[in-house]
């Protein structure tokens, strides 16, 4: 075993000679760490001391800390290797806070020798050791392990000493301890190993005297001295702060609650106030109520007679507009068949079937003796529009009568209009159909052969039936002209032209037949014969 005398030269060597070696430790530890620190300690009796010494262990040197679990007496228990050597364990405080704070513990936490020194009593021999913490947990910020300036005054002082507890770099200390030292005798200064009462950690503390061994009087000062050169108040005066500002929020509070008592006293009366007005009101609005039904009653009886006159008035107009659309349209439609005949009339002119032509007998010239030309022709048309309405001719038959019977070489029928024919099979105005197919193929074909323009020849049909073209809503969009492009011959022509024959939703009473003039074929040319086309806005 070392001798003791011998044990405590060589650690007070060790103490002169190890500043250059603190240093290289404190670079170490800046290296790992961003300033926040937890600083501990290994402790051991003069003859282990002795052996541990022995080993060569130096200030700088680097330490793994491990947690062990499974220890029989200490499930928290932290042991600490030098150079894979196991040297001792944590204090039990501290590695319990290690253990349930500091998860790198469990696998190999990084650790730094800070110093080597001995007990004020030289009774025992301890290990510094400084552990860097990469990132803090909320616990070990709320227990000082953070490296934002901290201090206290500990409640440990007595009145032979005042002790501060610190958290700061050892930078900062230095500087504390030089402002201090003008003013009080700094008696001790070093690394504070245990957590304070209040279970913070500070790992270093200094003990101040004053001029006559005891511990200054006004410990106030010593705040303000420490608040002059780091402006952080003691985490004493804090709390006093902080219950301070917590009792002035009591009395706002308390004096909220009696506002706000004295403003429901006041709402109750207002509501008091409230409830008797709101009786006189509705005596009042009951009244008015009654005023204003009967006041309904007579507008109702006035209305309902005023009412009763408007309606004999407006059955009246319709009436009298009912009668003007029936002489109109009976109008109109003489007109139709007034100019058709005088069509037919032409066209049998110039074909040589009218009587007295120098062709031949015309095959219906004998059957009334007599007869003229017109009359002939009127009773030709008529016929055969009164056959085409009492058989009910469909679209295809009123097409194959005209197209094939009485005017071949006339019109051509592309196969697209006696598609849509077959599909307009319960259209039920054969009669008025035929008339038009049949002026299309005499009268407007004659007058196109003339060199007459669209709108003249389509004259023929009187003003409601024909129209040249579509509105622009239709010609511009792409889905109604593809409806109306037709093909034939090696051809590709848009067929705008069209007859219309009622204006209804029903299909058997709509029909819309669209054509045009070939004028190297000579023929009308009929592209579609049926239901309406796609009109966009409908």
């Amino acid at each position: 075993m070392v001798p003791k005398h011998s044990l405590f030269q060589r650690l007070q060597h060790l103490g002169q000679a190890g500043s250059a070696e603190r240093q290289a430790a404190r670079q170490k530890r800046q290296q790992h760490s961003s300033g926040e620190i937890l600083q501990t300690f290994l402790a051991y009796k003069l003859d282990q001391a002795a052996e541990k010494m022995a080993l060569g262990i130096a200030i700088g040197d680097p330490l793994t800390l491990r947690h062990e679990p499974d220890n029989p007496w200490d499930a928290n228990a932290v042991k600490v290797f030098w150079r894979e050597q196991w040297i001792g364990y944590i204090p039990k405080d501290m590695a319990a806070l290690i253990a349930a704070e500091v998860p790198e513990a469990g696998s190999g936490l990084e650790a730094v020798v800070t110093g080597l020194t001995t007990t004020s009593q030289r009774d025992a021999f301890r290990l510094q050791i400084s552990i860097p913490i990469r990132r803090a947990s909320r616990r070990l910020r709320g227990l000082g392990v953070t490296s934002a300036f901290a201090w206290d005054f500990d409640r440990t002082s007595a009145g032979d000493k005042l002790r501060l507890v610190i958290n700061c770099t050892e930078t900062a200390l230095r500087e504390l301890q030089e402002l201090l030292s003008a003013s009080y005798d700094v008696s001790k200064c070093g690394y504070s190993y245990y957590p304070t009462q209040d279970g913070r950690h500070y790992p270093w503390y200094l003990s101040l005297t004053d001029s006559s061994g005891k511990a200054p009087d006004d410990p106030a000062r010593v705040e303000q001295l420490i608040r002059s050169l780091f402006g952080v108040p003691s985490e004493s005066t804090r709390v006093r702060e902080r219950q301070t500002r917590l009792r002035e929020l009591e009395e706002q509070q308390e004096q909220i609650s009696r506002r706000l008592e004295a403003s429901r006293s006041e709402e109750r009366r207002l509501r008091r106030e409230f409830e008797f007005n709101k009786a006189a009101w509705e005596r009042r609005t009951e009244k008015a109520q009654e005023q204003g039904e009967q006041a309904m009653e007579l507008a109702s009886s006035v209305e309902g007679e005023l009412k009763q006159q408007l309606d004999l008035r407006d059955q009246e107009l319709q009436l009298v507009l009912a009668e003007n659309q029936a002489l109109e349209d009976q109008l109109a439609q003489t007109g139709n068949q007034l100019d058709a005949l005088q069509l037919q009339l032409d066209y049998l002119q110039q074909v040589g079937f009218v009587a007295g032509s120098g062709d031949g007998p015309s095959p219906w010239s004998g059957a009334a003796s007599g007869a003229s030309e017109q009359e002939l022709s009127e009773r030709l048309f008529n016929s055969l529009r009164a056959l085409a309405a009492k058989e009910r001719l469909k679209p295809r038959q009123c097409l194959q009568l005209v197209s094939e019977e009485l005017c071949p070489g006339h019109v051509l029928v592309l196969e697209s209009a006696w598609n849509s024919a077959d599909q307009a099979k319960g259209f039920e105005h054969g009669g008025q159909l035929f008339e038009l197919l049949w002026v299309l193929a005499t009268g407007f074909r004659q007058r196109k052969l003339d060199g007459a323009p669209d709108m003249v020849a389509g004259q023929v049909f009187g003003a409601n039936s024909y129209a040249p073209r579509e509105s622009q809503t239709i010609e511009r969009n792409p889905q109604a002209r593809r409806a109306r492009t037709f093909s034939y011959g090696g051809k590709t022509v848009e067929m705008w032209q069209h007859l219309k024959i009622g204006a209804k939703d029903s299909e058997n009473r709509t029909l819309r037949l669209h054509f045009c003039w070939d004028v190297d074929l000579g023929q009308v040319v009929i592209g579609h014969c049926g239901k309406h086309l796609h009109n966009p806005a409908h």
